[in-house]
C-alpha cells in the first residue's frame, strides 16, 4: 500500500472517532434541534459515510495511483482540517458543517474514482483468466463421463419431477383440506341465504298482493273523489248562482215596495192638487193657476219618476234572477245528464259539456239595458217611435223643440208673474189700516 493510501486511512480512521466524540447523541439533527433548516441525519450515518469511503481505500490498498496521487496527497490536509475544525461544530451548526462534511467525503470519492475503476479492470482480467482454467478442467472431465450418461437425463428428470411432487404433496393436501372446509363454510352460507331469500320471496310476494288490492282500493278512491270533485264542483256553482239569484229576488221586494210607495204617493198628491186646482180656477186670476199647475206637475212628477225607476229596476233584477236561476238549475242537471250522455254517446258527453260550458260562460249583463236614461223623458226622447218619427215628420224635432222653449218660457212667465204678485200681497198686507182708510 502506498504511503499516501495509508495516511488516508489513519485519517479517516480519526474523522470517525472525532464524530463519535463529538455528536452527543444519535438524533437526527433537524428534530434534535426542533430546526426545519438541519439535515435529517444522525452520527452513525456520518460516520457510516466516512466509513465507507475507508473500506473503498482497503479494498483496493495495491491500486497504483499514478497522477491522482498529488490530488490525494492534498485530501490528507483537508480531512486534516475538516476533523480539527468542522467536526466540532456539526452539533450546533449542523446545516453548514453537515454539508461540509458530506461535500468534503464527496470530493474524497471522486478522486479515488480513477484508482477503483483502473483496479477493478485487473481484477476482473484475473477472474476470466481463472474461469477458463476452471472450464476447460470441467470439460475434461465431462468427456469422460460422457458414455455413462446416455440415460441419465432422463432419470434426472424423473427424480426431479418425483422430487417436486413430494415436496408439494403436504402443501396440496394442506391446501385441499382448506379448500374442502371453504367449500362447506360456502355451502352453509348459501343454504342460509337460500332460506333467507325463500323467506324474502315469500315476502315479496304477500307484498305484491297488498300493492295490487291497495293499487284497486286507490283507484275506487279516485274515482270517487273524481266524481265527487264534479259533483262539488257542479253544486258549488249552483249554489252561487242560487245565492246571486236569491239576492236579486229579495231585493225586487224592496224595489217593488218602494214602486207601490211612489204610486200611492202620485195618487194622493194628484188628487189633492186637483181638488186645489179645482177651487183656484173658479177665483184666481190665469196666472195663479198656471202656477198651481206646474206646482201640482212639479209635486206628482217626483214620486212618477222614481215609480219609473223602480220599475226599470224591477225588470232588470228580475232578467238577472232568472238568468241566475237557468244557470244554477244547468250546473245541478249537468252532473246527472253527463253521466247519462256519457253512458249513451262520447260524442253526446261532449255536446253536453259544449252546451253547457256556453250557458255557463254568458255574460249576466247581456239581459241589461245597454242604455242608462236619466228620466221618462229622456226614454221616450230615445224610444224608437220618436227616432222614427223624427226621421218621417219633416221638422217634428223643431216642433218638439219650439213647444219645449214656449213652455219653459211660458213658466218662466208665470214664476215671475207669481213673484210680483206675492210682493203686492206683502206690500198689501204690510199696509197699516189708518193709510187704507185715507
Amino acid at each position: 500500500m502506498s504511503d499516501t493510501l495509508s495516511t488516508l486511512k489513519k485519517e479517516l480512521e480519526k474523522l470517525i472517532s472525532q464524530v463519535g466524540s463529538s455528536i452527543p447523541n444519535d438524533e437526527p439533527f433537524g428534530n434534535a434541534h426542533n430546526n426545519w433548516s438541519f439535515p435529517g441525519l444522525t452520527r452513525v450515518e456520518l460516520m457510516e459515510d466516512a466509513q465507507s469511503v475507508l473500506d473503498s481505500i482497503t479494498d483496493h490498498d495495491e491500486a497504483n495511483l499514478g497522477e491522482a496521487e498529488s490530488r490525494l496527497q492534498d485530501y490528507i490536509r483537508r480531512l486534516q482540517h475538516l476533523r480539527q475544525t468542522t467536526v466540532g461544530n456539526i452539533w450546533g451548526n449542523a446545516n453548514q458543517g453537515v454539508a461540509a462534511y458530506v461535500l468534503t467525503l464527496n470530493g474524497l470519492r471522486n478522486a479515488l474514482k480513477p484508482i477503483l475503476k483502473s483496479d477493478d479492470g485487473s481484477d476482473a482480467s484475473k477472474a476470466l483468466r481463472q474461469l477458463k482454467t476452471r472450464i476447460t478442467s470441467m470439460e475434461a472431465r465431462l468427456r469422460d463421463l460422457e458414455p455413462r450418461t446416455g440415460s441419465l437425463g432422463e432419470m434426472v428428470d424423473q427424480i426431479e419431477n418425483a422430487y417436486d411432487a413430494a415436496d408439494r404433496l403436504p402443501e396440496t393436501m394442506e391446501s385441499l383440506a382448506e379448500y374442502r372446509q371453504k367449500i362447506s363454510d360456502i355451502e352453509r352460507a348459501v343454504s342460509k341465504d337460500h332460506a333467507h331469500i325463500e323467506t324474502l320471496r315469500e315476502t315479496a310476494e304477500a307484498n305484491e298482493k297488498n300493492l295490487i288490492s291497495l293499487k284497486e282500493n286507490a283507484e275506487g278512491i279516485l274515482a270517487r273523489c273524481e266524481t265527487a270533485y264534479s259533483a262539488a264542483t257542479s253544486v258549488g256553482l249552483a249554489a252561487a248562482f242560487s245565492e246571486r239569484s236569491d239576492s236579486l229576488s229579495g231585493s225586487i221586494k224592496y224595489w217593488v215596495g218602494g214602486l207601490l210607495i211612489a204610486l200611492v204617493a202620485a195618487c194622493g198628491l194628484g188628487i189633492y192638487r186637483i181638488v186645489e186646482l179645482s177651487d183656484i180656477i173658479k177665483t184666481a186670476p190665469p196666472v195663479t193657476v198656471a202656477l198651481n199647475v206646474l206646482i201640482s206637475v212639479f209635486a206628482v212628477g217626483a214620486p212618477v219618476w222614481f215609480a219609473w225607476l223602480a220599475t226599470k229596476q224591477i225588470g232588470q233584477r228580475f232578467r238577472l234572477a232568472e238568468d241566475y236561476a237557468f244557470k244554477a238549475s244547468v250546473s245541478r242537471a249537468y252532473e246527472g245528464y253527463s253521466r247519462e250522455a256519457a253512458r249513451v254517446d262520447k260524442e253526446l258527453e261532449a255536446r253536453l259539456l259544449a252546451s253547457a260550458l256556453n250557458r255557463l260562460d254568458e255574460l249576466p249583463l247581456r239581459v241589461v239595458e245597454t242604455h242608462s236614461h236619466g228620466s221618462p223623458l229622456h226614454e221616450l226622447a230615445s224610444s224608437k217611435i220618436v227616432l222614427q218619427a223624427i226621421k218621417t215628420i219633416p221638422g217634428f224635432a223643431d216642433e218638439v223643440k219650439n213647444l219645449a222653449t214656449q213652455t219653459l218660457a211660458t213658466a218662466g212667465t208665470v214664476a215671475v208673474a207669481a213673484t210680483k204678485i206675492r210682493s203686492k200681497k206683502k206690500a198689501v198686507d204690510d199696509t197699516p189700516i189708518e193709510e187704507a182708510a185715507e
